[in-house]
């Protein structure tokens, strides 16, 4: 029988058959003998009769199960157990020392995030850093076509960001395919690598004429972006299995992944720091020259490739493999090859089990992906109408006054962060309710901006800045940080990063649709296009997100084992529950297959078959070894 778990594991890999000397078999027992000819013969016909549980023998221990059920389909139950997630690693003892605890704590919830960090440190400096490039090029980045000979191609110019994003959808479809085929360890070492070469080609970026040096930045933009995009998926699924995996933090998943997430927070905050900083450096706290903006954005970007070589550094060193990760991939094929998949019995990717996953969560899809859009079409249009919401509250401010506000919403947006982490695993609070609240709250916010925009402007400019910093705030105590999560929590792992990766490439399609519909609406049409996505995310979230608030993941993959063998219809454990299923999937009928009775049957029933799995390997394995062990002793007497 090839049950998950540590028996299962035994019978797959130890007895295994290896073609040595010519080509003769040769089995190796779990304790490294090596046994051959016709002993190995002996031993792999022994094993091959290993999952013939006799649930006609199953007694009077399970009678609602057995009546539930075929035996056909008791033997195919039997098999279906998740893979153990326990892999938790010893603690250190609780220390006084404040700056050790301090330590602990940043190397074991913010640590991993740094690949986040390096990405926004960068993503978000390119706003940052255009008005500088408009500082050594004019003709360049802030001609007027009618009024002056560009030295630029205009629409290129117009569409950096762009650039940007398609590369950022680029690494989030093609890394998460390949994070769950190679593992989160590779793919990680792997979107640092890029990151790193990207941010090194940005801080040496020249070209002997304007044109030329738009070329190689747009491409070391694109080139950079595409590991940023990798590191979406990437970073959320490796956040949620090492949270999983350890029993102390499996309760805490959320506010795991959200610190992982809330370096991209301060990232953005650091860039701002630091482009304020280089800017009173080198002494251009009024009106910048073209030397100074050139230093000032070069070193910046040359920070972010040392921030980035460190991360890569750490990741090809001493970044470990997800173990949970392992466990799955491994019980999934071979659920896969028990189904007689042709593709996983050759040793490759499976698209049947794409085709399963896709049949049953589309629903899932679609809330995580168009929540996603919806959130970064207003989360972009809050940002891109940042530095009129500066010009509005600050006429005529110098660049470095510009960045003192830049900052302080940076800032601002950061406590939002934190207030998601410390809610978010809350039965009071959840995903759902974080989800919904955020976009309420941003739908009112921007509504309000836009109803009262020029009142506010020439009567309350105070109140006009409290509700945009409020926007940034729910932002991400809200769907910028739940879109994150929900994400890589409501697929099972074997396909987590994938779907990930593509719920979050159609937030970046949001992103692009603000870019194109900002810059040709007024200021107010701005804000009630904003109050729209507001207001859709939230019945988005409402009807078509899961609340996973208290659900262990290896439910969702125990449930992706009974898909997969075509038993959906006898799953019956908490990942159908009720209060963990969409308003959608509870209409579709859904909750009505939890039953907590048989769901402790089939878990018996499962116990029941890794048993007696592992008692038949050890018998054959003793049957096997017996004719070689009395001729070892058989010599000893003869010495």
């Amino acid at each position: 029988m090839a049950a998950g778990g540590p028996a299962g594991d035994a019978s797959e890999d130890s007895l295994s058959p290896r073609k040595l000397n010519g080509g003769s078999d040769v089995a190796l027992s779990p304790f490294g003998a090596s046994i051959g000819g016709s002993q190995a013969s002996s031993l792999l016909k022994a094993t091959s009769t290993l999952g013939a549980l006799d649930v006609e023998q199953l007694g009077s221990g399970l009678p609602e199960l057995r009546g539930a059920c075929s035996a056909a389909e008791l033997q195919v139950i039997a098999r279906l157990a998740s893979a153990d997630h326990n892999f938790a690693r010893p603690h250190p003892p609780a220390t006084r020392n404040l700056l050790l605890a301090f330590w602990r704590w940043w190397k074991a919830c913010l640590l991993p995030g740094m690949g986040m960090f390096s990405e926004a440190y960068i993503i978000f400096a390119i706003g940052n850093v255009e008005p500088l490039f408009g500082v050594t090029a004019p003709a360049c980045w802030e001609c007027q076509p009618e009024e002056a000979a560009c030295t630029c191609n205009q629409t290129t110019v117009d569409n950096v960001k762009n650039v940007e994003i398609s590369g950022v959808i680029l690494g989030m479809l093609s890394f998460g395919f390949v994070a769950d085929v190679m593992g989160r360890k590779w793919g990680s070492r792997l979107t640092m690598l890029i990151m790193f070469v990207g941010a090194c080609l940005l801080t040496g970026a020249y070209g002997p004429t304007d044109q030329a040096f738009l070329s190689v930045f747009c491409f070391s933009l694109f080139f950079y972006a595409v590991g940023v995009g990798g590191e979406y998926p990437l970073a959320s699924s490796s956040a949620a299995e090492r949270a999983e995996g350890d029993p102390e933090l499996r309760k805490r998943r959320g506010e795991m992944v959200v610190l992982t997430f809330s370096q991209q927070g301060w990232g953005n905050f650091v860039n701002s720091l630091v482009i304020l900083l280089l800017l009173a450096m080198v002494g251009a706290t009024g009106d910048v020259t073209p030397y100074q903006a050139e230093v000032t954005w070069r070193v910046q970007f040359g920070v972010g490739a040392v921030i980035c070589f460190c991360v890569m550094l750490y990741r090809w060193v001493y970044l470990e493999e997800s173990e949970v990760w392992k466990a799955e991939h491994k019980g999934v094929q071979k659920e896969l090859m028990a189904e007689h998949d042709k593709a996983a019995m050759a040793g490759r990717r499976s698209w049947r089990e794409q085709w399963v996953v896709l049949k049953h969560y589309w629903p899932r899809l679609l809330m995580t992906s168009l929540g996603w859009a919806a959130n970064d079409f207003a989360f972009y249009g809050n940002k891109l109408f940042q530095s009129k919401f500066i010009a509005i509250i600050s006429p005529g401010a110098s660049r470095y006054v510009q960045m003192q506000w830049t900052l302080l919403n940076s800032g601002v947006a950061l406590t939002g962060y934190y207030f998601a982490a410390y809610t978010i695993d809350r039965q009071w609070m959840g995903r759902k309710r974080m989800q919904c609240m955020g976009f309420l709250m941003m739908f009112v916010l921007f509504l309000f901006c836009g109803v009262f925009y020029y009142q506010m402007l020439d009567h309350a400019i105070q109140v006009f800045q409290t509700l945009y910093f409020l926007s940034s705030f729910f932002n991400q105590f809200g769907p910028n940080c739940t879109s994150f999560l929900v994400a890589g929590e409501v697929y099972p792992t074997d396909v987590r990063a994938f779907y990930h990766g593509i719920s979050a490439a159609w937030g970046k399609l949001g992103a692009i649709a603000a870019t194109s519909v900002f810059s040709q609406v007024s200021e107010t049409s701005t804000f009630y296009a904003s109050a729209a996505a507001g207001i859709g995310g939230a019945l988005l979230t409402w009807a078509f997100l899961p609340d996973t608030t208290g659900l262990d993941l290896s439910e969702i993959d125990r449930a992706h084992r009974f898909m997969l063998a075509g038993q959906w219809h006898h799953y019956h454990g908490p990942a159908v529950k009720p209060r963990h299923l969409s308003l959608y999937e509870r209409w579709r009928g859904y909750g009505k297959h939890y039953d907590l009775r048989l769901d402790e049957q089939q878990r018996k029933l499962q116990d029941m078959a890794k048993e007696e799995e592992a008692r038949d390997v050890q018998a054959a394995l003793a049957d096997a070894q017996g004719p070689a062990v009395h001729a070892k002793g058989s010599s000893l007497e003869a010495l």
